[in-house]
């Protein structure tokens, strides 16, 4: 939570700036970021026709999170090119060694980056911008069980002041959240077992789990809820 007053006053507010960290980031990923490239630039390196494939480029696909929680960027393979999907566009990448590429005309970077664990696991985006991989396909809702959902509820305290509580709730579709403040409500879908999205994309909920047990809730990027004993 950026500040107590702008929740309390309106949960809208949040929004808007999770709204505008998405308009921001697609901005620079717009078509001035990912230029059309030829049908051979996924695996070409910048002044050499030689192909560079020691990391197989499947090892950079997927959904990869930006900071604000809500947005994705997908990695995908075509025909051997490695594509950036946003915003249902697609742009072909240049490959200028085996974990950096680039677009074609602009130059703007894209660098996969390893885990503690040896496996690729970030995207670093215009140089800085880390996003981090899932697991999960953002765009599908996934069904859970009853006791998947019921290991989520309960009332949740704000980390940084205990007097703003919520509550949460399973539903027949995934979770309510209600602020004991003003008793308004908000629904999520699930996208994994641990995240969850409002109905228009903008809220994100992640859980922190414990034993197979909900401790806390991270709204947006850095609003943390401690779950109550």
């Amino acid at each position: 939570m950026k500040t107590m007053n702008s929740f309390k006053s309106a949960i809208a507010t949040e929004i808007g700036m999770a709204i505008g960290s998405i308009l921001l980031v697609n901005t620079l990923l717009s078509t001035n970021c990912f230029a059309e490239a030829p049908a051979h630039a996924g695996i070409i390196t910048r002044g050499d026709s030689q192909q560079s494939e020691t990391v197989p480029l499947e090892k950079f696909t997927g959904y990869y999170q930006l900071p604000d929680k809500a947005s994705f960027i997908q990695f995908e393979l075509k025909d051997n090119i490695l594509l950036a999907q946003w915003d249902n566009k697609e742009y072909p990448l240049i490959q200028i060694s085996e974990t950096n590429f680039e677009s074609k005309e602009e130059g703007y970077k894209v660098e996969f980056l390893k885990d503690s664990s040896g496996q690729f696991a970030y995207a670093k985006i215009l140089g800085r911008i880390t996003t981090v991989k899932v697991g999960f396909d953002p765009k599908t809702i996934q069904q859970l069980s009853l006791a998947q959902l019921k290991r989520l509820e309960g009332t949740y305290i704000f980390k940084d002041d205990n007097s703003f509580k919520i509550n949460i709730q399973s539903s027949a579709n995934g979770l309510t959240l209600k602020q004991l403040w003003d008793n308004k409500e908000i629904t999520f879908t699930p996208r994994s077992e641990t995240f969850f999205l409002n109905e228009d994309g903008t809220f994100p909920l992640t859980f922190l789990l414990s034993d197979g047990e909900a401790v806390q809730v991270t709204c947006f990027e850095d609003d943390v809820w401690l779950r109550a004993k």
